[in-house]
């Protein structure tokens, strides 16, 4: 362009200013801060959307490469939100249990000795009696009547492999200082009442007579330690042979899974026997006597020796020992006093017969009674609990 071209140019726009200004208002700062924000606003936008494109790109291009080919289908009118889709269960997923449906848990079987005192127990059967009944019963912490039922001991352990732990309780019924006893195990129910799961065991008639103590091993079993004697009569638990028995719950009932199943002869224990046959007197003597002679046999029914014995004639008043078998008691023919005969040893299933002499001045008929005995001593007693056959009656006329 020429100088010439240039001067014309300049003054048209020169003229068009002149002719225009008064009419252009220029925008103040409002309009200036309004225009800056829809800019702010138009980049923000664009940024967004970019990024959303960045990365959704790539993922589509990915699962484009590796993802299985679609199979056609009715087309989808419309594309449920993430809140209307329903997730599917996995199959290895278990329910999340809730508080309106609760896991049931074992009731715990462990009764201490005062919830036991307080409690009704339906009983099992005791060893038969006319004291001691079976069913619903009371508890006694001390011994106040006969057939009164003593709590005489406590374990605890898992006996039935449930996880929990339940209560073995040792039972006395008292009649005087003896009586029978058993052992039980307790549990509470789902109501937490207290309940009988089964006997383990009972005392017994001849043995075992007295049960002393309950444990529970670790495996669940049930160990009961046992008497063959009980106490009572003059007889001292000292004297008694003592065993422990295990037991174990089978779901139905309580077996004998350890220890002996019986016990063997006691050595301070004896059956003794005596028979004897009826008295002949003969005439009368010059001085007014009359003599006779009685046989009497001895026997030992048990397997245990009886170290000393001692057969005990009792007639009418005047009677004393005179000839026959009498020197071999120890120490001879007895004084005047008792007819008595001391002897031994008498070993088991021994029988012995002697044939006494006897002389008396009274010539009245009546019934006369044979007894035996053994005899023992503090350090070693000796006793034969089956009196019903430690004597026998007889006449002498």
């Amino acid at each position: 362009m020429s100088e010439l071209d240039d001067i014309l140019v300049s003054g048209e726009f020169a003229a068009f200013r002149e002719a225009y200004a008064p009419a252009v208002q220029p925008a103040g700062t409002a309009a200036v801060r309004e225009t800056v924000r829809r800019r702010r606003r138009r980049a923000a936008v664009v940024t967004a959307a970019a990024v959303v494109l960045a990365v959704a790109i790539p993922v589509g291009a990915n699962a484009a490469l590796h993802g299985p080919e679609p199979t056609p289908g009715p087309a989808q009118t419309a594309t449920p939100t993430p809140s209307q889709t329903t997730p599917s269960p996995s199959p290895s997923s278990s329910p999340t249990p809730s508080a309106a449906d609760p896991t049931p848990t074992t009731p715990n079987g462990r009764i201490s000795r005062s919830q036991l005192l307080a409690a009704r127990i339906d009983l099992p059967t005791w060893r038969p009696g006319p004291v001691c009944t079976a069913g619903p019963t009371r508890i006694a912490g001390t011994y106040r009547n006969e057939g009164d039922v003593l709590l005489d001991g406590l374990a605890y352990g898992d006996v039935d492999g449930d996880g929990a732990i339940e209560t073995v309780a040792l039972l006395r019924c008292l009649i005087f200082q003896s009586g029978p006893s058993q052992v039980v195990v307790l549990d509470r129910d789902s109501a937490g009442r207290i309940v009988v799961v089964g006997q383990v065991t009972r005392s017994e008639a001849p043995s075992p007579q007295w049960l002393l103590g309950v444990q529970v091993a670790g495996n669940g079993t049930v160990r009961v330690e046992m008497a063959d004697i009980g106490p009572g009569g003059g007889w001292s638990l000292d004297w008694s042979q003592r065993q422990w028995r295990g037991y174990r719950w089978t779901g139905k009932r309580f077996t004998q899974v350890d220890g002996p199943s019986s016990f063997g002869p006691n050595k301070h224990l004896v059956d003794l026997t005596v028979t004897a046959g009826d008295v002949a007197w003969g005439a009368k003597d010059a001085d007014g006597t009359r003599t006779g002679t009685i046989t009497v046999t001895v026997r030992n029914l048990s397997e245990v020796p009886a170290k000393l014995v001692e057969l005990h004639l009792r007639m009418q008043v005047g009677t004393v020992a005179d000839g026959g078998d009498w020197p071999e008691c120890q120490g001879g023919a007895p004084p005047k006093g008792r007819i008595t005969c001391r002897l031994g040893p008498l070993g088991p299933g021994a029988e012995r017969t002697f044939q006494f002499g006897l002389r008396n001045s009274n010539t009245a008929s009546g019934t006369g009674i044979a007894e035996i005995k053994p005899v023992g001593t503090d350090a070693d007693p000796l006793l034969d609990p089956s009196w019903e056959n430690n004597e026998d009656r007889y006449r002498y006329q």
